[in-house]
């Protein structure tokens, strides 16, 4: 198992309906950035349409239910490409347990996939037990564990 330190590439799936989980992952993204390690992320609001507009760049990409076909696979060429990207590491900053998450999750060619524990324990490599959706705790057990 790589270290932060020793990896090149990182995806990251965060539940973007949570200010908090938004605010920690762009937070956790620019710490990836600085060691230079090449981040894509995307934000999955479990809706049609969010309350707010959020604007997507080439780096981080906010995916709505409009994203997924009418069996909830992925259909949007940004989801496609964040699946297909074999990244060293993907972390996973959500508990929640929608099918079309479950999905990109799933599906993704990353190396090694790290979250927390119970949601996606099936397709996880390594977890940590946090109770609830706590990105900031999450945070801290990745780097106590990875650096």
């Amino acid at each position: 198992m790589k270290k932060i330190n020793e990896i090149d590439s990182a995806g990251i799936f965060f539940d973007a309906s949570s200010e908090e989980c938004r605010k920690e992952a762009k937070s956790f993204i620019k710490r990836l950035k600085s060691k230079n390690i090449q981040t894509w992320s995307v934000g999955y609001f479990d809706t049609e349409k969010p309350d707010e507009n959020f604007i997507s760049d080439k780096n981080l990409y906010f995916s709505t239910l409009k994203d997924f076909s009418f069996f909830f696979l992925p259909k949007s060429d940004e989801l496609k490409e964040f699946i297909n990207r074999k990244v060293d590491i993907l972390f996973v900053f959500s508990d929640n347990d929608a099918f079309p998450a479950k999905a990109v999750i799933k599906m993704s060619l990353a190396h090694l996939k790290v979250g927390i524990t119970d949601t996606f324990d099936n397709v996880m490599d390594l977890t940590f037990e946090i109770n609830g959706n706590e990105p900031k705790k999450l945070i801290e057990q990745i780097e106590n564990y990875l650096e």
